[in-house]
């Protein structure tokens, strides 16, 4: 097991200069937050908490190099003067002074010891300072042997959870939205590819397949020197300690999150099949595993790349983000090509946006400006409703207010805007507006926002009176569920799939990181009853526009072609589609 050195980040210093003039965000992020353990360690939690507020902001800031290299990072959320120059110093320098520091007083494995469960840093200290363990494999030990439970805050049973913990915490991993997976994997595999002795680094795993939720970042890194690799590793400063994995090609990350990175360390020779297999899903290994066996030839020993791999086997290419290990080997083997998948290129325009007219940040004119920067031929401009009044919901009049506004931005845009509304369903199942105005409008969503506790009768009912209602609709991130933070709505699904098979309407799959709503096992559901579907971005910023490529991430691990999605079609027809009133 090797612990990051308390050293300076030469080599990530490297990186920020060998990408852009600064270092990435997520590493700045992590050391704001590394930070803030330490004040607390140093018992100054208003501090700590200044710099966790700043983290978060950092983590949300989509264009981070541009404001660093105009000054302009103060005024951001929790930014003020001081940090902007805290900020401004690590992205140029890559660490700080006080973070030396604090490094060089307290254990490398800090961080990760306040962070387990019922630990924290006023715990951590205490141990720290007690014991002084070297690392925490002995503070383990320490507290087999019951060492733990006379110190101050301690007991017996706080003692036997530490253990707990401390046992599993090589097994287990911080489980991400799958945004953040990405963006961290990104990070990783970008350090990575600065060490000599890497030839080249693929994002693999759950994060690849683009599954919503993911526990562990899996990296395959081609290189026939895997110990420089390791050490290399060593030195980022996301990564705590390095540990041996399963066998010798496979090193584990412990990252100062708490989370888990696997490197599957592979000659160029067997790219392709470690790429599979590190891919997954194991089922779908598991499948090709025996498909392999079944033509006398092992698996682990093709050679070549992925594709090669598949057509060794008898197959066509089989796209990440359908190897859920279900029916696509079998598809595939019968003759099924799955190249014709929608993509992001599909997408004709932006359904699902917000503007400052409700909850968003952004102008109409500048979503404008920004659907047209990613060549959409249209925006749909979908605010809430006025019953959703913590949203800054709109009323009739200033819905109409909006409408100017709207055909003014339209004089110097190519963009196609649409006037539309995310109107609520409410509790009996009515939608928010009168029809007299949904019928004026070019574009209805109707999505559920609040009584999310109804029982599953009183909502299988609400939603299909919403679907019924005489106009043509699009369900709104259909069941509402936050990805790790709240359950889908309690309905009879099927019930509702019913509904709107007779009556005219569509489904959303909503790209916001923390809705990935509707789930892909459900839109199948929904696509074999002929049911058509929106992808979007619920947008409530320019930037969040890119959210559409979850949104197509989604339909493609449902196998969604692009004649089963709406805004694949040209704008004419695409308005033709939508239209409220028939």
């Amino acid at each position: 097991m090797t612990s990051r050195p308390i050293e300076p980040w030469r080599t990530c210093i490297t990186h920020a200069s060998r990408h852009s003039n600064w270092m990435h965000a997520v590493e700045i992020a992590a050391c704001l937050r590394e930070l803030a353990v330490y004040l607390r360690l140093e018992r100054e939690p208003e501090r700590a908490r200044a710099y966790e507020r700043a983290a978060r902001t950092i983590d949300a800031v989509h264009d981070l190099d541009r404001r660093l290299a105009e000054g302009t990072l103060v005024g951001l959320p929790g930014i003020g003067t001081s940090l902007a120059r805290v900020v401004t110093e690590l992205a140029r320098a890559g660490t700080l002074g006080t973070l030396e520091r604090l490094r060089k007083l307290w254990p490398p494995a800090l961080v990760e010891l306040s962070r387990l469960p019922d630990i924290g840093p006023r715990r951590a200290r205490i141990l720290v300072e007690q014991l002084a363990p070297r690392d925490l494999d002995e503070l383990l030990a320490m507290a087999e042997r019951g060492r733990v439970r006379d110190l101050p805050g301690f007991g017996k049973i706080s003692e036997a959870k530490l253990v707990v913990s401390l046992r599993s915490r090589h097994e287990r991993g911080a489980r991400r939205l799958l945004q953040d997976a990405r963006r961290v994997t990104a990070t990783l595999a970008d350090y990575v590819r600065l060490a000599p002795e890497a030839r080249a680094v693929h994002a693999s795993g759950e994060a690849r397949r683009w599954q919503e939720i993911v526990g562990e970042l899996v990296l395959v890194v081609v290189t026939e020197q895997p110990g420089a690799i390791r050490a290399h590793l060593a030195h980022h400063p996301l990564v705590v300690e390095i540990a041996d994995g399963e066998h010798a090609g496979v090193a584990i990350a412990h990252l100062s999150d708490g989370g888990l990175a696997r490197f599957h360390l592979t000659p160029p020779a067997l790219v392709g099949t470690t790429l599979i297999a590190a891919t997954g899903s194991a089922a779908h290994v598991a499948l090709l595993r025996e498909r392999a066996a079944g033509g006398g030839r092992d698996l682990g020993a093709i050679e070549g790349l992925e594709g090669a791999v598949y057509a060794a086997l008898g197959l066509p290419w089989i796209p990440p983000e359908i190897r859920d290990g279900d029916d696509e080997v079998a598809r595939a083997a019968a003759g099924e090509r799955f190249d014709d998948l929608v993509t992001i290129a599909d997408v004709t325009g932006a359904v699902h946006c917000h503007t400052t007219y409700s909850d968003g940040k952004s102008s109409i004119a500048q979503m404008a400006l920004a659907a047209e920067e990613r060549e959409l031929a249209f925006l749909t401009v979908t605010d809430h409703s006025h019953s959703a009044h913590y949203a800054g919901g709109l009323d009739d009049a200033r819905l109409r207010a909006q409408w100017r506004e709207i055909e003014a931005a339209q004089a110097s845009t190519p963009v196609r805007l649409v006037r539309g509304t995310e109107s609520d369903i409410l509790a009996d199942g009515r939608l928010d507006f009168a029809g007299e105005t949904l019928a004026e409008l070019e574009l209805v969503i109707a999505s559920v926002h609040n009584r999310h506790q109804l029982d599953e009768d009183a909502m299988t009912q609400r939603l299909v009176t919403a679907m019924r209602q005489p106009i043509f609709k699009i369900w709104g991130h259909a069941l509402g569920r936050l990805v790790l933070r709240r359950d889908p709505l309690p309905c009879r699904f099927d019930d509702v799939l019913d509904a709107i098979v007779e009556s005219p309407a569509a489904i959303e799959i909503n790209g916001d990181p923390n809705r990935l709503d509707l789930d892909p096992v459900r839109v199948r559901r929904a696509h074999a009853r002929g049911i058509r579907f929106v992808l979007s971005s619920d947008a409530h910023s320019a930037a969040d526009l890119d959210y559409l490529e979850n949104a197509v991430a989604m339909a493609r691990r449902a196998r969604l072609r692009p004649k089963d999605v709406l805004n694949t079609l040209p704008t004419d027809e695409f308005l033709a589609a939508v239209r409220p009133a028939r």
